[in-house]
């Protein structure tokens, strides 16, 4: 018996773009090859779908999106993922040759320094705001 894969067909009236979408796509990549396929299929899809939510492809685009989007996260983390506050503040420390009693104020004495950066005690926000303030970053280096 010979059976034919199960897919959506999709003929837009306007523009005759025609969409031959196997439900295979519908699945999380594996590997790059699979990645690429469905980044060059999305590409497509967001040209014709665009900003149309009701457009009858607007929910394949939408699940394919969330798939990749769940493969990058999965083998490519964002820059900083696995670095921990305590590395962070030691990082900024070092290349701004600064010492732990530089950021006593911060943490209301050079012993709750310390306390830190020996993973004692944890960030707070009012921390947050004020290492930011200190070293002009984005206090995303600290929400995870």
């Amino acid at each position: 018996m010979n059976m034919a894969a199960l897919s959506l067909d999709y003929v837009d009236e306007k523009t005759k773009h025609k969409f031959h979408l196997p439900l295979s796509v519908f699945k999380k990549p594996r590997t790059d090859k699979e990645y690429k396929k469905l980044e060059t299929l999305l590409d497509q899809l967001i040209d014709e779908v665009r900003d149309d939510e009701n457009h009858p492809l607007a929910l394949a685009m939408q699940i394919i999106g969330e798939n990749i989007e769940q493969f990058d996260n999965e083998y490519f983390p964002p820059i900083g993922a696995n670095i921990s506050d305590i590395e962070m503040v030691q990082y900024l420390m070092k290349t701004r040759d600064i010492y732990q009693k530089d950021l006593a104020d911060i943490f209301g004495g050079q012993a709750n320094v310390s306390k830190f950066l020996n993973g004692e005690r944890p960030l707070g926000k009012k921390h947050i705001t004020e290492l930011k303030k200190r070293f002009n970053i984005s206090a995303d280096f600290f929400l995870k």
